[in-house]
């Protein structure tokens, strides 16, 4: 089974053509099932109104429907992580998928993802811990296309290491795929301890314990409109520019402190499982850089020259340098 969650507050003006793109989903496996997990977090629009008809249509046309259930807990978490995290709790499928609410996906998308996780599983075991995330292409508030990719747009690294994504994380979170052993180590921690986005917990999680990897290729459309928790600018370009020195260094160290903190909340809670599948070396750098949140700026310079942590691209590196 592979479930989608899909987490929604106030997206009326979008969801219905998500839940199109959701709900038209191919598998090439017979044997495999999906399922669709919705769960809203206390919209006070017309969320669950478009949700309820959109459903209502897709069981009226199509014979060969997917399951869907909606959860209806009536208490609202306030965040997204909080509503994943629900929706994950009650998933004991063998894979799980994270959606948003404004986007759409590519009709190959789960099918693709799949693919390349059992090939994955094939090589390292399922017990072992697997992450696997997709490049997106970007489109505006009105559907009309920015970018073909979004690593090519922000000239992100295609190679997932620890390293990498302790500082910056490059898996998007409504493009991954987790399998069991994974989704049953993020089940572990409370949202509390995700202090920066659940996909970065998640990212980092299972590159610390197991393996992330890419596939390169884009099987979303991702939306990018004034309600985006997370926006993007091309990579070294004047918006970029000018966001970066806009929010200020306080905000620079205030970021950081937090990815110290959550390398340090990961680090406590899996330390056994990281020292066994990864050795001693992923610990001691995860130690250290969970420490950096008291270090001086030559302490901290040092690290990440030791270990290779840096930000992707010039201008987030000449500001990390900079500022740490």
């Amino acid at each position: 089974m592979i479930d989608i969650l899909l987490a929604t507050y106030n997206g009326e003006k979008f969801i219905d053509k998500q839940l199109k793109s959701l709900l038209t989903q191919e598998l090439s496996d017979p044997e495999q099932k999906m399922r669709l997990l919705i769960r809203d977090d206390g919209s006070t629009d017309n969320t669950m109104s478009v949700i309820n008809k959109r459903i209502d249509y897709y069981k009226r046309k199509r014979e060969d429907q997917i399951d869907i259930k909606v959860l209806e807990d009536n208490v609202p978490t306030g965040s997204p992580a909080g509503n994943f995290m629900k929706l994950l709790a009650i998933s004991n499928a063998d894979y799980v998928m994270f959606s948003d609410q404004d986007d759409m996906w590519y009709r190959r998308k789960v099918d693709a993802t799949y693919s390349l996780m059992k090939k994955k599983e094939a090589k390292y075991g399922k017990d072992v811990p697997i992450l696997i995330h997709t490049d997106l292409s970007l489109m505006n508030e009105e559907g009309k296309k920015i970018a073909d990719s979004f690593f090519d747009y922000q000239k992100l690294p295609k190679e997932d290491k620890l390293s990498t994504l302790l500082i910056q994380n490059t898996v998007t979170g409504c493009t991954m795929m987790l399998n069991r052993a994974a989704a049953n180590l993020l089940k572990k921690a409370p949202v509390s301890e995700m202090v920066l986005l659940h996909d970065h917990y998640a990212a980092v999680l299972v590159a610390a314990t197991g393996y992330v990897f890419l596939l390169d290729e884009a099987l979303i459309r991702y939306r990018q409109h004034s309600g985006n928790v997370v926006g993007a600018h091309a990579a070294d370009s004047r918006e970029e520019y000018k966001n970066r020195f806009s929010l200020g260094r306080n905000k620079f160290l205030q970021d950081m402190d937090m990815s110290y903190r959550q390398a340090g909340y990961i680090l406590k809670r899996y330390k056994d499982l990281i020292r066994k599948n990864h050795g001693e070396e992923y610990v001691t750098m995860m130690t250290q850089y969970s420490e950096l949140i008291m270090a001086g700026k030559l302490e901290k310079i040092e690290f990440f020259q030791k270990y290779g942590v840096y930000k992707n691209g010039s201008i987030k590196k000449a500001v990390q340098m900079l500022w740490c």
